[in-house]
């Protein structure tokens, strides 16, 4: 297994907001197909009250991490799925701490900061295995 690294550094507008694609573009590219190990939020000079959403863009969009209020520290954030069962594909094999799988993304990766004040700058990696 080697797992892979994308950083999307983002500068907010004078509204508080910025979205970055996948390497730090501002279009959709090099889109992936892997699984999401861990997603890290390093806010840098990013105001305390900011929402940090992840999410990636394909024939659809999957969500992978919303944190609203995500503070002024680094953070680690570790996104998991809950398994369904074979027998039926609505059933979930857990709940509250159930079976849980890594998050399968197939598309391009997304960040959006909102509400993180005015021309502010921090970063989010994303670590995966394709």
């Amino acid at each position: 297994m080697t797992l892979k690294r994308q950083r999307f550094p983002y500068t907010t507008s004078a509204g508080g907001d910025a979205t970055v694609y996948s390497n730090g573009s501002a279009t959709k590219q090099d889109a992936v197909c892997a699984k999401v190990y861990a997603i890290a939020y390093f806010p840098g000079t990013t105001d305390t009250g900011a929402t940090v959403t992840v999410t990636c863009e394909g024939t659809g969009s999957k969500p992978l991490l919303t944190k609203s209020t995500a503070g002024t520290s680094n953070l680690w954030f570790y996104p998991r799925d809950l398994v369904h069962g074979v027998a039926d594909g609505a059933a979930l094999t857990g709940t509250a701490g159930g079976d849980r799988s890594l998050p399968i993304a197939n598309g391009t990766f997304k960040v959006v900061i909102a509400s993180g004040g005015n021309a502010l700058s921090g970063a989010v990696e994303i670590y995966y295995e394709e």
